[in-house]
């Protein structure tokens, strides 16, 4: 039998109609008590650990289902039918504003290409303020969120400005993130974003995210793959995959996909399947986009896989080694730094490992190699414990200060701060005051017991410093 194009086409987009059937049984499950979810804060994750992803997957993909339901005929069509009606009652419950906007956007180009939507161009006003509506009742619904990924973002182009041409590497954009947020409040005291600012492990960009991590050049042929998909798919008919394509685009503008391997899947069969809809291409132009997908797609979706094993592997064995540890332990840490050196949790364990057992420089080391991979202010504050306990206060201090402008809502580096400066060794009335009204000024999210009792250190201290002892 003669193998087609059409043939092929079909394939791949069976492949993604059965991928986003499989996503939506399984979240139907879950919401249904059946099946675990991902996260236990959220009722339905698929199989993804949290519900923005997943509801910004469904979203990509309703525009192949839509286009199928419109024009295709037989299984396909029932198959399509039952994921728009499963993804529909699924995707409100996700509460994925990025996924909302991915499927709207991918389902009016389909309606729009497909000739449906002539006889309402009057409308086009309306649905204009209708959009404008849809926005700002967004942004109310997660305000907090949304200025964060403003802040994300501006930051994240800072990131991108220090390392443009050469990039930082996948494992180390959460801590060019950090690196450039925290020199973001060193320079802007009192921002607005300060309330909003928390530890971003992404950029919640895809084009910046890849530009921080390989450069410019990654970022142009990441845009030139998405573009000629789209433009591909458009010239050669394929309404539906040309839909998701852009609703792809809309997901990577906002959300985190390319950290899942079910993206990196379904975009790369997407640039495929594109290039085979336009009959302009020769067969050997085929080959060659599928040989190309392959090559960044299988090693992407391995080295991703990897790590979640390897984090997990981490994850089940870390509670033997939080207390003070033998030689053999702290061996065997060693060992296995190479394995997992690119996780930050392991790092962060491990040099707490090394600090709990008096180990301070080769703590310090450890963590050092943590801040280049997370925008966690822990690792800093922990750095400058270690340089307290080996009597360098100004470096103590220099470590506090930069935990304390990375994330200015936290109250722990202040109280560091504040304790630093009352201590014997380094004593400083008016820093001390400067850094004790900060620390109580700062509003936790949740009042815990350690809280409360660096509260009460923080005010021992204060009557001592106003005693003058």
């Amino acid at each position: 039998m003669r193998v087609t194009r059409g043939m092929l086409l079909d394939i791949a987009t069976g492949i993604l109609l059965a991928a986003g059937l499989y996503e939506c049984g399984l979240g139907l499950a879950q919401l249904g008590g059946l099946a675990a979810s991902g996260h236990t804060d959220y009722p339905a994750t698929g199989t993804f650990y949290n519900p923005g992803p997943y509801c910004g997957f469904l979203g990509m993909l309703l525009p192949v289902a839509l286009d199928r339901l419109m024009h295709g005929r037989g299984p396909g069509q029932w198959a399509a039918g039952v994921y728009v009606a499963c993804a529909a009652l699924l995707m409100p419950v996700l509460m994925g504003r990025t996924g909302w906007i991915a499927a709207g956007a991918g389902c009016l180009y389909v309606a729009v290409a497909a000739g449906r939507l002539r006889r309402w161009r009057r409308l086009w006003p309306v649905a204009l303020v209708a959009v404008v509506a849809a926005g700002a009742a967004m942004f109310m619904l997660k305000p907090m969120s949304a200025m964060g990924r403003v802040l994300l973002w501006r930051t994240g182009l800072d990131a991108w400005m220090a390392h443009i041409w050469t990039g930082v590497g996948w494992d180390k954009v959460a801590g060019a993130l950090g690196d450039a947020q925290e020199m973001y409040f060193a320079t802007h005291p009192g921002s607005v974003y300060e309330a909003c600012a928390g530890t971003p492990a992404y950029a919640f960009n895809e084009f910046l995210q890849v530009a921080i991590a390989y450069g410019a050049g990654a970022l142009v042929l990441f845009v030139a793959a998405m573009v000629w998909a789209f433009v591909a798919a458009r010239r050669g008919g394929g309404r539906g995959i040309a839909g998701s394509v852009l609703g792809f685009a809309v997901v990577c503008c906002s959300s985190y996909p390319l950290q899942f391997g079910e993206f990196i899947a379904a975009a790369g069969i997407m640039l495929v399947a594109a290039t085979l809809s336009w009959r302009s291409v020769r067969p050997w132009g085929c080959v060659l986009v599928a040989v190309a997908v392959a090559a960044v797609a299988v090693p992407a979706v391995v080295a991703q896989q990897r790590r979640e094993a390897d984090g997990a592997m981490w994850r089940r064995a870390r509670f033997a080694y939080m207390y003070r540890l033998s030689e053999r332990d702290l061996q065997y840490l060693d060992s296995v730094s190479g394995r997992l050196g690119h996780s930050a949790e392991f790092l962060f364990d491990y040099g707490k490992a090394l600090r709990d057992n008096g180990l301070y420089g080769e703590s310090c080391e450890v963590l050092a190699r943590g801040v280049e991979r997370s925008s966690d202010p822990m690792f800093l504050n922990l750095m400058g414990r270690n340089m307290e306990d080996m009597g360098r206060s100004g470096d103590a201090a220099r470590y506090y200060r930069r935990a304390a402008n990375r994330v200015p809502g936290r109250m722990y580096p202040r109280y560091l701060l504040a304790m630093l400066y009352a201590s014997p060794q380094y004593r400083d009335s008016a820093a001390f005051m400067k850094y004790y009204r900060q620390a109580m000024e700062a509003e936790p999210k949740v009042m815990s017991p350690a809280i409360a009792q660096m509260r009460a250190e923080l005010e021992a201290r204060r009557r001592e410093v106003e005693d003058g002892r």
